[in-house]
């Protein structure tokens, strides 16, 4: 559950109430806003010592948490996320939902693009409005001098936002020679994994219409007018917002814009939007085997456990990333060889723990691509594998992956960007935690063979597996 930032203005003066902001260049140029709206209020703050953070409750309903860094980039970001998204519309629009994002460099703020901003301001602006399957998002970045505007395309963004139609029908059609181009590559070998890829989407997801392959045939579902009617829906009530604020500014500074452009947003704060629990998965285990026609005769192998009853922590991510890490374990692929000629290549593997809307899901998969007369041997392997590993592991194994993700946890601490603050306030935003990097150091050491080994036992027996194999006709 996972976007950008933006534009304008000599700032940190009360030339917030100006009709008109100084730009760059220092030529007077009009305001985004012709008339500036009414200023809401704060009407109580918190402070989240941990963080380092103000919380904000404003007159409007919305929530704001502000982090000030002491950051050397000339960069202000704000998030601004809601529970909706694409689970409160129906198949009618899929194609528009599906596609949503593809248009975020479409739109106009009171009838000026892209272009025209960034042709008046010295720096680059962007925002963007998105949406996935639970949450709806508007986001943007700007220099610190730039602040006053990057607020006011935000404001736009809720207020006053439509789409450059001439762009829009360039992008559709670029859009659907690309999605032709695919479809009718002559590389047999690209052709096999789009159609496997679509039968693993299929089977994940049991058949749901919202989670298929988007086709060059389904541009024809996408409407302009309705994307636009979408994107004004989805910021109708900022009331069910919280903003993000995270970069190298202080209070005093940011308060008036909050006070001028956010807690001005229209908002209704009895009324604030929730998702539908809409993702669906097999409740059972799935045996998904087919042919397909082939020029180069290969066996694509997908072995899928996946579990909708493990409790949603950190500490059974990390779990779901060992066990996955241990089923493509280099010794675990000497039964499956590329050096033989069994397999193309070694046996890969990946995991995903995560909340849908508010239910957990896991997975953890494995997958290889073998010679067709190998195939059913490698999925016998594949699946003795987890059997294995829900008995025992060895501890060198599990020691060996811990320096490993130590290591990458230290390389993450080090590097430097607000980007990381904004990630970490989302969490406290959606959970109530406070997730500070590097606070699993001492979770991963204390992991023992048996805890991923006991990990996988419940994986197993209250999750189900797909088995997926597409082999030549």
């Amino acid at each position: 559950m996972k976007i950008k930032s933006f534009i304008i203005a000599l700032l940190l003066l009360p030339a917030v109430l100006s009709a008109n902001v100084v730009m760059a260049n220092n030529t007077k140029q009009k305001s985004l806003i012709s008339k500036l709206p009414k200023k809401g209020k704060i009407v109580k703050e918190t402070n989240i010592e941990a963080l380092g953070v103000k919380d904000l409750e404003l007159s409007n309903g919305v929530r704001v948490l502000f982090k000030p860094t002491d950051s050397r980039e000339d960069e202000v970001m704000i998030s601004a996320t809601q529970r909706g998204g694409s689970s409160l519309y129906g198949e009618k629009d899929w194609a528009n939902c599906e596609k949503f994002n593809a248009f975020f460099s479409q739109w106009n703020w009171a009838g000026r693009n892209n272009e025209w901003i960034q042709n008046n301001s010295g720096n680059k602006i962007e925002v963007f409005q998105s949406m996935d399957t639970y949450e709806d998002r508007v986001s943007g970045n700007s220099s610190v001098k730039d602040l006053e505007t990057l607020f006011q395309l935000i404001y736009l963004q809720f207020t006053d936002v439509t789409m450059d139609e001439n762009n829009y029908n360039t992008l559709i059609k670029a859009m659907e020679k690309e999605l032709q181009e695919g479809e009718q590559a002559t590389d047999d070998l690209f052709f096999q994994e789009n159609v496997f890829m679509d039968s693993i989407m299929s089977v994940s997801y049991d058949h749901n219409w919202r989670y298929k392959i988007f086709k060059s045939t389904d541009i024809a579902r996408l409407n302009y007018d309705r994307i636009v009617e979408i994107a004004r829906e989805r910021t109708a009530n900022a009331a069910g917002y919280t903003f993000v604020i995270v970069g190298p500014v202080d209070e005093s500074t940011i308060r008036p814009y909050i006070e001028r452009y956010i807690a001005s947003l229209p908002a209704n704060k009895g009324v604030k939007s929730n998702w539908v629990n809409v993702t669906t998965h097999p409740q059972r285990d799935v045996i998904c085997h087919f042919t397909h026609k082939m020029e180069t005769p290969r066996a694509s192998i997908n072995i899928r456990w996946i579990n909708t009853q493990i409790p949603y922590s950190d500490e059974n991510e990390i779990k779901a990333r060992f066990l996955s890490d241990y089923l493509k374990f280099e010794r675990h692929r000497e039964r499956i060889r590329v050096d033989n000629g069994d397999a193309y290549h070694p046996v890969g593997g990946n995991h995903q723990h995560y909340l849908e809307g508010d239910r957990p899901f896991t997975e953890v998969h494995a997958f290889v691509t073998v010679k067709p007369e190998f195939a059913d041997e490698a999925v016998h392997i594949l699946k003795e594998e987890m059997e294995k590993a829900c008995e025992h592991i060895d501890e060198a194994s599990i020691e060996e992956f811990k320096k490993e993700m130590i290591q990458s946890r230290e390389n993450y601490k080090n590097k430097t960007g607000d980007w990381k603050w904004v990630r970490t306030l989302q969490h406290y935003a959606s959970t109530g935690e406070v997730d500070i990097d590097q606070d699993d150091v001492p979770f991963i050491k204390s992991l023992t063979a048996e805890d991923i080994s006991a990990f996988a036992r419940e994986l197993v027996a209250t999750g189900h597996m797909l088995e997926i194999v597409m082999t030549p006709e």
